[in-house]
């Protein structure tokens, strides 16, 4: 679990250097430590999500959406950290097409509480 959400983190940190010519497979990118905290939380929501589907989960997102409310630049940097992730599952590398299409929509819920 913290392996992933350090590589998510990527998504709000800097390019790395020297650049690269793909720009989804990046080694060099460095993390945003700022934004572990609220990555973790929300990708612990979205694993609750996927197990159950109820209204609980969405509660939980948006209490967390509603606590960092005041924090835009936070909120933006952590959609990118939820998109690089989402943008990166790979098929057939890190899972199967019909779990990497159900964890995909999952981080865009996410992604659309946050931006609300």
């Amino acid at each position: 679990h913290k392996a992933i959400v350090r590589f998510a983190s990527r998504g709000g940190g800097k390019k790395g250097m020297p650049p690269v010519q793909a720009p989804l497979s990046d080694p060099n990118a460095t993390s945003n430590d700022a934004v572990l905290i609220g990555i973790d939380a929300v990708l612990r929501i979205v694993s609750s999500k996927l197990l159950s589907d109820d209204e609980e989960t969405t509660l939980m997102m948006t209490q967390l959406r509603n606590s960092i409310d005041s924090k835009e630049d936070y909120i933006k940097t952590l959609v990118s950290s939820l998109a690089y992730l989402r943008d990166r599952i790979g098929v057939p590398r890190d899972m199967r097409l019909p779990a990497a299409r159900q964890l995909r929509a999952h981080l865009n819920w996410a992604i659309h509480i946050l931006e609300e």
